[in-house]
């Protein structure tokens, strides 16, 4: 039989087959590591074929997306991209994003050709949380060719709005030769900068052969920028000590030195040490995947020492938690939060990231200097915007002592793909105001005047079913030279210190944890006075 051509054009909004939004969720699992994947379904001698085009619909131009063809039965033969695809590096169905339905899906780089068999087909396109999901059905005939264009489009511009999309924890490597393929899977989710890191295994040799994985064979810090049009990737490290804890480093530019090369993070330096070092190299550093108790993570806080801490990972709040946080916004500290993937270990790439705001087009460098400001929120699919008397996340707001005010509060949540049942206004951690609606809602908006009669942090939480959150960074208000003080959270913060100094082997970050609990218990006796680094309230 011949071959029969067709062609067909999907424009989001205009003359289409079929299309839909995918579902949202699927059956809770039990796996903690990745599942061994089913086999793609080979479509035998007759098979059609579906070359697939996907192009922005805003610019016209070829664009890159995940695609997924017949729930995930058929991919490419031929199939450069195939090494990033869920088959072979994700899917890890850990934490709350092991809810979500996420088919097995391929990245492809603006086009694509797979073979199927005659039939009914689907193909279903994503390219992160801003565009609109596409799925067409169709009908093909065996060793049809058919041709289909897949225009996507955006429901909301956030570049345009000043908001910016980033993930500061990627395990990719890079070997010099595949920058223009890890730019093609992150730009596939949109990502406009992302931040790929190698990591040391229970050792440390400073991004040698030995300890060291996920290389970044280019350096590391601001000379490795790679970029495709809006989308960049830079290089940096996760320094890992299993009994003190992980940390990201961004944009240093070079290996910490650490203690040198080491067979045993354990025995030190402390991370705190490493803080220092990153620091004097140019870079960030962040408390990773939730800061972990019984490790070093409240030390680093509350020594000021992290620029900020990476809390929303795997859909979920972890280690530390939301309590944990907040914990620390109630002794007065300006830790900001920040969500990221650590993709691959986890289900899929950039399922967490932060936005940014930023009046100009931010450069890698700036972006982070964004995070650390606090002038952003963390999400895992919805877009969260919070104003408080006109002013966004990061914003410091001073007002004389015993004046009357009040303050004019915001809450806006554009989140298509995830929608969200619960709508939280959070002031000093506790619910203010809270939304809900047992359908979920695409669109909130909620509007609120709050009476000021202390100095407090004002913040906004959104979510849904397990895996779909966002949460911003406060807005901080002080009346008069007060800080906030809630002598609950300096109490849970020297329990943590207790387990911490109960299983650090470590002699001397022993000694100054118990240090730090005395400086929280005169906290406790005298909130406004205290050796702790906590921020100024004067300007």
């Amino acid at each position: 039989m011949g071959l029969r051509l067709r062609w067909i054009t999907i424009l989001l909004g205009g003359v289409f087959l079929a299309i839909r939004s995918a579902p949202a969720h699927e059956f809770p699992h039990t796996f903690e590591a990745r599942p061994k994947p089913p086999p793609t379904i080979d479509p035998g001698p007759d098979a059609a074929r579906l070359r697939i085009r996907l192009t922005d619909a805003a610019s016209g131009q070829p664009t890159s997306a995940t695609v997924c063809v017949n729930r995930g039965d058929q991919e490419p033969d031929d199939h450069p991209l195939a090494e990033y695809g869920l088959r072979r590096s994700a899917n890890r169905l850990k934490g709350a994003i092991r809810l979500r339905d996420i088919r097995y899906y391929f990245f492809a780089d603006g086009s694509c050709e797979v073979r199927v068999p005659a039939g009914p087909a689907t193909i279903e396109v994503r390219k992160g949380y801003e565009y609109r999901p596409a799925e067409v059905t169709l009908t093909v005939s065996a060793n049809e060719t058919v041709d289909v264009h897949v225009a996507l489009e955006r429901s909301i511009d956030m570049a345009a709005l000043g908001w910016y999309s980033g993930d500061t924890h990627i395990h990719l490597e890079r070997t010099g030769r595949n920058d223009d393929a890890l730019l093609a899977v992150t730009s596939a989710h949109d990502i406009r900068y992302a931040c790929l890191l190698s990591m040391n295994t229970r050792g440390y040799d400073q991004g040698g052969q030995k300890y060291e994985s996920v290389f970044q064979h280019t350096g590391l810090g601001e000379a490795t920028l790679a970029r495709r049009g809006i989308y960049h990737i830079t290089s940096g490290q996760e320094y890992r000590a299993t009994r003190l804890g992980h940390v990201t480093l961004a944009l240093p530019d070079r290996y910490v030195p650490g203690d040198g090369v080491s067979d045993d993070t354990n025995k030190g330096p402390s991370l705190a040490t490493i803080a220092d070092q990153t620091h004097a190299l140019r870079g960030f550093i962040g408390l990773n995947h939730g800061g972990y108790e019984n490790q070093e993570a409240d030390r680093l806080l509350l020594e000021g020492k992290m620029d900020f801490l990476e809390l929303l990972q795997f859909g979920e709040y972890r280690s530390l938690g939301l309590q944990g946080w907040y914990d620390f916004l109630n002794l007065g500290y300006r830790l900001p939060i920040a969500g990221a993937s650590d993709f691959p270990p986890t289900r899929e790439l950039s399922s967490e990231m932060t936005y940014v705001w930023s009046e100009t087009v931010p450069t890698p460098r700036s972006f982070v200097e964004a995070i650390r400001a606090g002038r952003s929120f963390a999400t895992s699919g919805p877009m969260l915007f919070l104003t408080v008397a006109g002013e966004r996340p990061g914003a410091i707001l001073r007002h004389p002592p015993g004046t009357a005010v009040t303050l004019a509060v915001e809450v806006r949540v554009h989140s298509p793909q995830y929608p969200v049942r619960y709508l939280d206004l959070i002031m000093n951690g506790e619910v203010v105001e809270r939304r809900f609606a047992a359908e979920g809602r695409t669109e909130w908006v909620l509007r609120h005047h709050l009476p000021l009669r202390g100095s407090c942090w004002i913040a906004a939480r959104a979510y849904g079913d397990a895996g779909t959150d966002a949460h911003t960074n406060p807005v901080y208000v002080y009346r008069g030279d007060a800080r906030p003080f809630n002598a609950t959270s300096a109490r849970r913060i020297i329990a943590r210190l207790d387990g911490s100094m109960a299983t650090i082997p470590i002699s001397a970050i022993v000694t100054r944890l118990g240090e730090l609990k005395t400086e929280l218990n005169n906290l406790i006796r005298d909130p406004r006075r205290t050796n702790l680094p906590l921020p100024a309230v004067k300007p």
